[in-house]
């Protein structure tokens, strides 16, 4: 079974479906909306099929393709099976369909493979991503922190023991990151680190949360302020003296470019705004 899943894996020959096991509320269920969109037979856990079926009843309503219970007979070596695991934790029904056909795990927090998940072919490292749904599974601590304060303090300084620096991630740039490692001709080995290009400092995130924080507090009530309708001053403008640039190294994307190439002229190249990103986030924690 090994040897045959190895052969195909060099030859990838196209698709046939993407099954879909474990903590797939919020950032798995957008990349099941964008996979259907896309015209992939799409197969879920059976626990998990009436919360997607109604929260995509319109689009299963007027597409071909549709949702289904995986079952281990109809899995074929052309399938890829995709896990979401925000502990790196494997369930029984992914390490079976994992000895059928590719696999991926998508989580967090996993710089190098360990051994119990040496079966798996692809491990997505999501760093640094910004939510836009308000569930258990792949939140923000760091950003729930910085919604804290927004609500104890306003807009003022602030001292925090939060990492100084960030490397954020629209959770739309991470559906799309994930659609076009599954559309490529051969999965990337190992570990591939998902984080945004460009780094971020604390600083510069707390003010632009607080910043949006504010305005919606203020549309909401209707009680806008000339503050509120001020423009506010491109991020993290200026020139910045050599000592107070951070020395920080991003993690390696380079797997990531490689694999979006094949899809994009331009490769990994996130295009969503951190503004955009934020409003999202709040929109969700807010509601």
């Amino acid at each position: 079974m090994l040897m045959a899943k190895d052969c195909l894996a060099s030859s990838m020959e196209p698709i046939s479906t993407i099954h879909l096991t474990g903590e797939l509320e919020g950032l798995g269920d957008d990349f099941v909306t964008k996979l259907i969109h896309d015209g992939f037979n799409v197969t879920i856990e059976k626990n998990q099929l009436d919360r997607m079926t109604s929260k995509l009843e319109l689009e299963l309503a007027h597409l071909s393709v549709g949702l289904k219970v995986a079952k281990l007979v109809d899995i074929s070596p052309n399938d890829i099976v995709i896990h979401f695991s925000q502990n790196h934790e494997a369930s029984d029904l992914f390490v079976e369909i994992a000895d059928l056909c590719s696999s991926i795990l998508v989580t967090t927090g996993l710089n190098s493979q360990p051994k119990n998940l040496e079966f798996v072919d692809t491990i997505i490292d999501v760093i640094d991503l910004i939510p836009s749904a308000n569930c258990q599974h792949f939140q923000s601590n760091n950003l729930d922190q910085m919604l804290q304060l927004c609500y104890t303090m306003g807009t003022g300084g602030f001292d925090s023991d939060l990492p100084a620096r960030y490397w954020w991630l629209s959770q739309q740039d991470a559906v799309m990151g994930l659609v076009g490692i599954v559309k490529c001709s051969s999965l990337p080995k190992g570990v591939v680190p998902m984080c945004g290009r460009r780094e971020w400092s604390l600083s510069d995130t707390f003010d632009q949360l607080s910043m949006l924080y504010q305005r919606t507090l203020a549309g909401a009530s209707g009680q806008f302020s000339l503050n509120h309708l001020q423009p506010s001053p491109v991020i993290g403008a200026g020139v910045q003296k050599v000592t107070d640039v951070m020395v920080g190294k991003r993690p390696d994307l380079s797997n990531l470019h490689d694999v979006m190439l094949e899809s994009n002229e331009e490769g990994w190249r996130p295009l969503v705004p951190l503004r955009t990103s934020l409003m999202y986030y709040l929109a969700a924690k807010l509601e």
